[in-house]
């Protein structure tokens, strides 16, 4: 059962915004949740990737990129000397990320990493042959993207533990190792994968293909939340890859992946947002309808009490979510960490609020709940954030 989800609109959204907030809304309460319990349990999400994406046009990009041979344009033409036009286009790529994960977080995980995580790196880094060839078909939805850092040895420490290498052999790279708890990795059509250079211990990404020989993959993994998207490990045992698929002709830094980072990092909290709007919205209509003692619930000050922490959870955030100011590493990680904090304390509340109800599935804020624990955990630990926070504070001049 779901319930009417209209309790929240911030007072800052404009006519347009709420406009295209309800046209994603809409959408995905009708076509994505219908899909969302045979994603979670083990169906396919990658055809309604595709749909969505013709359906909501989405495509645009990809058409760009091909009329102009994979050359990255400067700038969004006409919108780049209209603020407006600008401010509204950014609000709409935020928008309908929100409306996926409200919906389904799995779902909006495995997207986001595809036209994310793969997509925009091939995008922003690659060379124009890689964009040309490996891009418009993962925006488009028609090819599964994957990115690859992780490691079963190297998880916070992914630098200085990495175990896969990358050993060059006349026009190719040899590349050897596995990666693990990796987005879309059972399905993937494409992979993004960081491996040492043996010959100067550099870190450097390469594009891998599921058909070169040697490359393999898990099952889907069992786990606790984001059933809806497939994690899995890629096994890589001698894999010939072409010269040529070095990301960008090779990076010499880790400055690329440290913004692929913090561009995670922005994306975890925005489908933590999510989470917790999602919830919000469910607990304040139950607290409304629910009645004991001849009254509704939400009459009850320990009840308002919880409602109010989750509204503060929820303001907090959605000033975070919709900055528009560009974020580095540091307002990504403390970003990523209060959000995603925020998520799971907004959903467990809701869960209390709804008491025995809220344990159900059919309410939904179970599986959300579940969900929001792995925006904890992915994109790196809170643990990560707060060190990685900590030693910038310290290192700032």
């Amino acid at each position: 059962m779901d319930l009417p989800a209209t309790q929240y609109t911030p007072v800052t959204f404009t006519p347009e915004q709420v406009a295209l907030r309800d046209h994603f809304r809409k959408y995905m309460m009708a076509e994505l949740d219908p899909q969302t319990a045979d994603f979670e349990n083990g169906g396919n999400p990658y055809p309604f990737m595709k749909k969505m994406t013709a359906d909501l046009g989405l495509a645009a990009d990809a058409d760009k990129l091909e009329q102009t041979g994979g050359v990255k344009s400067e700038g969004n033409g006409d919108r780049k000397n209209d603020p407006d036009a600008a401010a509204l286009m950014r609000f709409a790529r935020t928008q309908i990320q929100i409306e996926v994960a409200r919906v389904n977080p799995g779902f909006g995980l495995s997207w986001g990493a595809s036209i994310g995580l793969f997509g925009s790196n091939v995008r922003s880094k690659g060379t124009p042959d890689q964009v040309k060839k490996y891009v418009p078909d993962v925006l488009r939805g028609n090819k599964v993207g994957s990115w690859c850092l992780t490691e079963p040895g190297a998880g916070s420490d992914a630098f200085g533990s990495m175990k896969t290498t990358a050993r060059r052999d006349g026009d190719d790279y040899i590349l050897n190792g596995s990666k693990t708890f990796i987005t879309n990795a059972p399905y993937a059509d494409y992979f993004l994968v960081y491996a040492r250079n043996q010959e100067d211990g550099l870190i450097q990404a390469f594009i891998v293909e599921r058909d070169y020989k040697g490359v393999d993959t898990s099952k889907p993994f069992d786990k606790m939340g984001m059933k809806s998207s497939p994690t899995g490990m890629v096994y890589l045992d001698d894999v010939r890859v072409p010269a040529e698929n070095l990301l960008g002709g090779g990076q010499k830094d880790r400055d690329h992946v440290r913004k692929s980072l913090a561009s995670e990092r922005i994306g975890i909290a925005v489908m933590s947002y999510a989470i917790a709007e999602r919830c919000y919205d469910i607990a304040v209509d139950y607290a409304k309808t629910r009645e004991q003692g001849g009254q509704p619930i939400g009459n009850y000050q320990l009840v308002q009490q919880r409602l109010a922490r989750m509204y503060v959870d929820l303001s907090n955030s959605r000033r975070i979510v919709y900055s528009n100011e560009e974020m580095d590493i540091l307002d990504a990680c403390a970003g990523k960490l209060y959000v995603a904090e925020a998520g799971t304390r907004v959903a467990m509340e809701a869960i209390h609020i709804l008491a025995g109800n809220g344990y159900m599935a059919e309410y939904v804020v179970e599986r959300l709940a579940r969900d929001a624990k792995l925006l904890e955990l992915g994109g790196g630990t809170t643990e990560i954030q707060i060190l990685t926070i900590g030693k910038a504070i310290m290192a700032a001049q």
